[in-house]
């Protein structure tokens, strides 16, 4: 069988595409580590400066793959929550990577592929994309950082709803609460969402990391620690090649 997640590097921009269409690219202990061999693939690819992710046929991403979880629940908790963990630190690995990631969303993103979501940086998604949590739709809880990230990327009352009902809702009503930062047709989507890494990209890599790490590290902390944070990775900064060639581009651009 085929790697269930596709790798295409366009203009320095690594496009990961899950290839799963017939089950909603649903996630399965095989697609979880596809896309751990893509990221390691994309780890040592120079030349990649941003990540765009999404999904291949009608759906972004429909969640864990139910039937191979209940077969696993026959045989105790340990395989579920072996997948769960896995899942988890995935998109932990996409959240903390020290490159940019733009979610495509060309079509439900549901339970883990909400979760997913969450841990991208840029959301576009195509007109109509229904998004949620849903994981009370199933009986079943978040594992993968869902309660915990959606909080911090909408309004807590708007979080909360959307947690307590399973309720999706179309990308528009996202982009209202923050989440979504552009929808757009679906013929279009592939290309606005390389156009907005291309964009990311353009700047210092090493600039753009310490941006995620800082951003990132500071939810946890108490503002003033977060300051803190946030000055000494400035001050670290300094020291860089990237810095330096920045500042050097401004004062040599003509001026108007």
């Amino acid at each position: 069988m085929g790697s269930l997640v596709d790798l295409v590097v366009r203009d320095s921009i690594a496009i990961v595409r899950l290839d799963r269409p017939d089950s909603l690219n649903a996630l399965s202990d095989e697609l979880l580590g596809d896309l751990e061999t893509v990221l390691d693939r994309v780890d040592v690819e120079s030349g990649c400066r941003a990540i765009v992710i999404t999904g291949n046929g009608r759906a972004f991403c429909a969640g864990a793959d139910l039937r191979q979880l209940l077969s696993r629940l026959e045989t105790g908790q340990e395989g579920i929550l072996s997948f769960v963990r896995r899942a988890g630190q995935v998109f932990s690995r996409l959240e903390n990577s020290p490159l940019p990631v733009v979610a495509a969303v060309n079509g439900p993103a549901v339970a883990g592929g909400f979760e997913l979501v969450l841990a991208a940086d840029v959301v576009v998604a195509a007109e109509g994309a229904l998004l949620g949590d849903g994981h009370v739709r199933y009986g079943m809880l978040p594992g993968g950082g869902g309660a915990v990230r959606l909080e911090r990327k909408v309004p807590a009352n708007v979080a909360r709803r959307l947690l307590l009902t399973g309720d999706l809702e179309p990308a528009e009503r996202f982009c209202e609460w923050g989440l979504v930062d552009e929808v757009v047709p679906a013929e279009r989507l592939l290309d606005r969402a390389l156009d907005l890494a291309r964009r990311i990209a353009s700047g210092s890599a090493l600039g753009l990391a310490e941006i995620k790490r800082v951003a990132n590290a500071g939810w946890d902390l108490p503002i003033a620690e977060a300051l803190a944070l946030e000055f000494d990775a400035f001050a670290a900064y300094l020291d860089s090649r990237d810095l330096r060639e920045g500042l050097t581009a401004f004062r040599e651009r003509p001026r108007r």
